[in-house]
């Protein structure tokens, strides 16, 4: 499938970004291959032409980068970041490659894909799994929940080519394709590094498309429901936020295969598994990662935080503006803005940077103060027929409703008592809605043996059953605001969520969730 063009706008503003990360860069050519030692996968092996895009601006800025955002605060040892996961996705794509071709001799099949690391399928695999997340900006997904609501991103994903695309997704696709890169690409890596690498299969790749049909597969190796992607992250964080989850990397390549799927209109050659085992292992511990760590209460207050800031930033960028390097600034008004700041740069500047507001944010982050919670809105809190009737979905549907979020957020202000307004300021009061766990099942496949049928894997378990169990049972949204006024903001939130969703809230079981009284 070739894709369409970009947007001027938007790839042009991409192109921008580029060409300041690369201003004063003066890239020297790497002399061999160099092996990285990773904590999670060992040591891992980079040719000279990928160490020269590693050593480049894209790829070191992903060292500022946290892979979870916020979540240090809450599990301290989480502090690996997107350049380390996007290591560990190129040596996991090759894993990949490597297994399907093991088990096609195994199985006596034609093996799959040019396997030679300057030039071939496996070169190309690689390099997309390493470029794969160069469009993560600002705490990764913390601001990705932000901008991807913006109008010039929601513009973008209007094209069905990019429909089913992340933000990061396109954004990384944008970079890969714009004209400085490119430039540079071809100057230090093919001609000197003597690769033979094509950018257009590389960027295709990252958005999980091929041309060929019958390499199809590749794409699926970088953007699946068992990508590299998610094989590392999984694995990476559950490692790093301390939990014990079982992703069984060997057995899972062991059980990895392709075939032509027989009612793929397009007759492309996908990604099949063997045996369920290994992704029923995969949903598992991917929802138990939303459950524990990206959906906790205190990184969910922290995301609602680095909210308050950028709202505030974005309606006074004369006096609260980003300051870039060199000269500028940037107020956070569309996608790209939020490239130009990582998360070093953005919290931990000497003197800080913005208005009075904005400090006083940077140093309730620097010293841990952080707001509290003022209401739960779960199964435990809402009336039981509201939340299985209407209230749970009223409240997701609101979450991709900005400027509605954002009016019921005032009114929870607007109806304080007069004697709690001058103790805040207008950002203060946060309605976090975190969105459910993304499972896609359509190209997750089982097929037990090369001649079986092939199988989708919600025939083996219910993962639909699964996420609905975790909406009713486990997800949960919060009111969070300043300690001062905790209490009177609960009970003006529990009337305009009352009036305006009609969601019939109980206190008292709230305050036991909230400590309040």
């Amino acid at each position: 499938m070739t894709v369409s063009s970009a947007p001027p706008d938007l790839a042009e503003r991409v192109d921008t970004f580029v060409q300041w990360l690369f201003e004063d860069y003066k890239p020297t050519l790497p002399k061999g291959p160099k092996v990285f030692n990773d904590a999670l996968l060992g040591n891992l092996l980079f040719s000279q032409q990928e160490v020269a895009v590693i050593d480049c601006p894209v790829m070191q800025r992903l060292r500022r980068i946290k892979q979870t955002g916020l979540v240090y605060y809450v599990f301290p040892s989480a502090t690996h970041t997107r350049f380390e996961h996007s290591l560990g996705a190129a040596a996991l794509s090759e894993r990949c490659f490597n297994a399907i071709r093991e088990r096609a001799d195994v199985e006596g099949t034609d093996r799959l894909g040019d396997p030679d690391r300057s030039r071939g399928d496996l070169a190309h695999l690689r390099m997309a799994a390493l470029l794969h997340d160069v469009g993560h900006g600002l705490c990764s997904h913390a601001s990705e929940q932000i901008y991807e609501l913006l109008a010039d991103l929601q513009e973008f994903k209007n094209n069905p080519a990019y429909v089913t695309n992340q933000p990061g997704e396109i954004l990384s696709y944008l970079i890969v394709t714009s004209p400085t890169f490119q430039k540079w690409f071809k100057e230090y890596v093919v001609q000197g590094c003597q690769a033979k690498l094509d950018l257009k299969v590389i960027s295709n790749l990252i958005l999980g498309k091929h041309e060929n049909p019958e390499k199809y597969f590749l794409a699926q190796i970088i953007s699946s429901s068992y990508d590299c992607d998610k094989l590392d992250y999984i694995a990476r964080d559950s490692y790093f936020c301390g939990l014990a989850l079982t992703v069984d990397l060997p057995r899972f390549y062991s059980m990895i295969s392709t075939a032509r799927h027989p009612k793929d209109p397009e007759g492309r050659r996908v990604l099949v598994l063997r045996s369920y085992v290994p992704l029923e292992q995969i949903l598992f511990s991917k929802m138990t990662l939303f459950g524990s760590v990206y959906h906790h209460q205190k990184v969910k207050c922290l995301d609602s935080m680095l909210g308050s800031m950028i709202g505030h930033i974005v309606e006074n960028p004369e006096q609260a503006s980003f300051p870039l390097r060199g000269s500028g600034s940037v107020s956070f008004t569309d996608a790209v803005q939020y490239l130009y700041a990582t998360d070093d740069e953005f919290f931990w500047q000497a003197s800080g940077f913005g208005d009075a507001y904005i400090k006083n944010m940077l140093n309730r982050f620097r010293n841990r103060d952080l707001f509290v919670r003022c209401l739960e809105i779960s199964r435990r809190t809402v009336e039981k027929e509201n939340w299985r009737g209407y209230g749970r979905q009223m409240l997701i549907d609101l979450r991709k409703q900005p400027e509605r979020l954002a009016y019921v957020e005032a009114e929870i202000l607007k109806r304080l008592p007069p004697t709690e307004h001058g103790k805040c300021n207008k950002h203060d009061v946060r309605l976090s809605i975190p969105g459910l766990p993304g499972i896609k099942t359509e190209n997750a496949l089982i097929q037990t043996s090369k001649d079986a049928d092939i199988e989708n894997i919600a025939e083996y378990f219910p993962v639909e059953q699964w996420t609905e169990a975790y909406a009713h049972n486990k997800w949960r949204s919060y009111v969070y605001a300043p300690r001062g006024i905790a209490a009177a903001v609960r009970d003006s939130a529990i009337s305009v969520l009352r009036d305006h969703l009609k969601l019939e809230l109980d206190s008292g079981r709230s305050n036991q969730t909230c400590h309040l009284t």
